[in-house]
């Protein structure tokens, strides 16, 4: 009640927002920065289209930048190339009866995705000395699930809100959407501008983690998703009792 309360009096806009968007001085000239320099072309294509009326562009197109990614087990998918936004399927239901939400699967899934991309595959060429490793970070939009990455996860990964995150940048960004019910209610994640956020800290590649039939409830999301290639990690989930 008191988000919605403060979403209806737009307290969610920031004052510069409300400047850009919403002032009809015409004496102020509104500039948008169209050139993306974190990230490949391939990876932006999204937020361009979605975002940005299809005018951000990449400073760079080689594809030689998403080399380093081809060297762990994790199956990044190829057409024409790497595929850098990925989703992977997780049907477990959110941990419920919580203000803040949670998904105690998600949280196994991340950390086997993240075994994944610190192993390298067999035979693979060692990077030379001279390369550093490639830096992981884990952004969910729930407090609580922040919580239980943290516990499970090794303290060389970052774990952050995405609200907490703006303005910074990771070579991996792993998303946990944690929301998945059966009514379709997403929450947090309806929020376009996290999204945004989102997608765009990412230097090289975007893995999405959720379940489909919840996100696709939303339309944005729905796009968000037909934009990511589908990927299966060889995840079994522990088994219940």
């Amino acid at each position: 009640m008191v988000r919605r309360m403060g979403e209806a009096l737009e307290y969610d806009i920031s004052l510069l927002e409300r400047l850009y968007t919403k002032s009809e001085n015409q004496d102020i000239i509104k500039t948008m920065l169209d050139v993306q320099y974190r990230s490949p072309e391939r990876l932006n294509t999204f937020p361009s289209q979605e975002f940005y009326e299809g005018r951000l562009r990449s400073s760079t197109t080689d594809v030689q930048l998403l080399h380093p990614l081809t060297r762990s087990t994790f199956p990044w998918p190829h057409e024409n190339g790497l595929i850098p936004s990925v989703f992977v399927q997780c049907s477990a239901e959110e941990d419920m009866g919580r203000m803040s939400k949670s998904n105690a699967i998600q949280v196994d899934l991340v950390d086997h995705i993240i075994s994944r991309l610190n192993s390298n595959r067999p035979n693979e060429v060692q990077p030379d000395e001279s390369e550093r490793a490639l830096s992981l970070t884990v952004l969910t939009p729930y407090t609580r699930q922040v919580q239980h990455l943290r516990q499970r996860l090794h303290s060389s990964v970052t774990v952050s809100t995405v609200d907490s995150f703006q303005g910074r940048e990771s070579d991996i960004i792993i998303f946990s959407t944690v929301r998945s019910n059966a009514e379709g209610d997403i929450g947090f994640l309806s929020d376009r501008r996290r999204l945004n956020v989102m997608w765009t800290r990412a230097r090289l590649a975007l893995i999405i983690v959720g379940d489909r039939r919840t996100l696709t409830t939303d339309h944005l999301w729905d796009r968000a998703l037909r934009a990511c290639a589908e990927v299966d990690v060889g995840f079994v989930p522990p088994a219940t009792e």
